[in-house]
């Protein structure tokens, strides 16, 4: 059942090309009765297999006596998921060609059936001796770490072969599940004695001063009672730092310009202490929806959401209207790889200039809304310059009357984590924290 599922799981992926959360979170829901250990075994098979796509292609490629391009893509998943087992797990490699190949028997003819047999038990013979090509050195990496050339050659010109090695090696490792504490609700320090009492162990986070990092767990975060008090909210590290950084103070008006489900909206009512007013607007419905949720679970009362894109949901307001605006600009994604393991597949190296100019009129949209000495807070969760210093250099060449902060100097707790222009620069190689940017604005006159 569990293999067959995160087969299902591949097959939709390929075909819907729907982001693997998504689909994986769908797939969880409908199979209730699934143990939590279960659960974790499909979300590896899942995510570990879409990490190794294409190295897990370039070995089906070399041990396949048939075209690569004559194998039928849900035959190619079930080959792709045999062979993460007997790579990546400690699956014993006869249980992984076993499993593997009773779940082919029960919908191809033999022929096919003694083919993906053949292939998995000659991988399992050779895997000692899989070699990547190294007359090249981004196809090097691009096969052994997994990710496409256009990615690797992009990092190697920014970071250089030992560092883009690095990130490939953490990026390759799941990410730590990581919350944050309501403090409208509880403190953190009672969270986690709540949580200790469900079989939950954690211990604070490194930087942010509301988080928890789960160490062990016994039972779905999700449905543990302190979730459902709304006690915490799942949110990675350096997110949870941005809302401290835009700095809401209580009564003031703030906008959230890309909401999403709320991540970044609820700790800014949070940090407010639910004083005040927060117009958070969101463009998909579904979102919108888990917004609306999230508010009611962790009974924030001064968020008021939106539906529709910004540039046209702004417009019902007035100009100069806002004391704080928060940007969360739709991005690559590409320092959250630990997480979004198939964002590096969906992208193409084109869409990081798209992506610049989109970001870029978010911004311009938003100016005329900021009141004199208001504060724009810029971010996002990937690291490439092209979607972040270029865009805010940029915005400041155009707009003489903003000046950027340095928000090293104005929280001297989190200076390791910003660079000497004064932005906030995470990289999962050098801090252990997915990659953020962020970058604080004045509107000076």
């Amino acid at each position: 059942m569990i293999r067959f599922l995160a087969w299902k799981l591949l097959n939709q992926w390929e075909k819907k090309r729907a982001y693997s959360e998504t689909l994986l979170d769908k797939a969880l829901k409908k199979y209730k009765k699934l143990s939590h250990l279960d659960k974790a075994f499909v979300t590896e098979l899942f995510y570990g297999t879409l990490r190794y796509l294409n190295q897990l292609d370039y070995i089906i490629d070399r041990f396949s006596k048939v075209s690569p391009k004559r194998i039928n893509i849900e035959v190619k998943n079930l080959l792709r998921l045999g062979i993460y087992q007997i790579l990546y797990l400690r699956v014993p490699n006869a249980v992984a060609t076993y499993e593997t190949v009773e779940l082919a028997k029960r919908r191809y003819p033999v022929w096919i059936v003694d083919f993906i047999n053949a292939l998995l038990r000659k991988v399992v013979t050779e895997k000692e001796n899989i070699e990547f090509p190294k007359d090249d050195l981004i196809t090097y990496i691009s096969l052994r770490y997994a990710y496409p050339d256009w990615l690797i050659k992009m990092w190697l010109k920014e970071f250089g072969k030992e560092d883009t090695i690095k990130i490939c090696e953490i990026n390759n490792t799941p990410s730590p599940f990581t919350v944050r504490t309501n403090t409208i609700k509880t403190t953190r320090e009672k969270l986690q004695e709540s949580l200790a009492s469900e079989g939950i162990m954690s211990e604070p986070t490194k930087f942010s001063p509301d988080g928890l990092v789960f160490k062990d767990t016994h039972k779905p975060p999700l449905e543990t009672k302190a979730y459902r008090q709304g006690l915490f909210f799942m949110q990675s590290e350096p997110s949870q730092l941005i809302s401290h950084f835009l700095d809401p103070r209580p009564g003031e008006r703030i906008l959230d310009g890309c909401a999403g489900v709320g991540g970044k909206t609820t700790h800014l009512a949070q940090i407010m202490g639910n004083k005040g007013n927060i117009y958070a607007i969101e463009p998909k419905k579904g979102r919108l929806k888990l917004l609306n949720e999230n508010l009611n679970r962790l009974e924030i009362k001064n968020i008021f959401p939106k539906l529709g894109n910004l540039e046209k949901a702004i417009k019902s307001f007035p100009y100069h209207y806002f004391d704080r605006i928060l940007i969360d600009a739709p991005c690559s994604s590409l320092g959250a790889l630990r997480k979004n393991v198939d964002i590096k597949w969906r992208h193409k190296e084109e869409d990081i200039l798209r992506l610049k100019e989109l970001q870029r009129a978010l911004l311009e949209t938003t100016v005329p809304y900021l009141r004199p000495k208001g504060i724009l807070l810029y971010t996002t969760c990937t690291f490439t310059i092209e979607e972040n210093e270029d865009v805010i250099e940029a915005f400041l060449k155009g707009h003489p009357n903003f000046s950027l902060e340095d928000l090293g100097d104005l929280y001297p707790n989190y200076k390791t984590l910003c660079t000497l222009q004064g932005y906030l620069k995470t990289f999962p190689h050098i801090h252990g924290l997915d990659g953020f940017f962020a970058a604080r604005l004045c509107n000076k006159h």
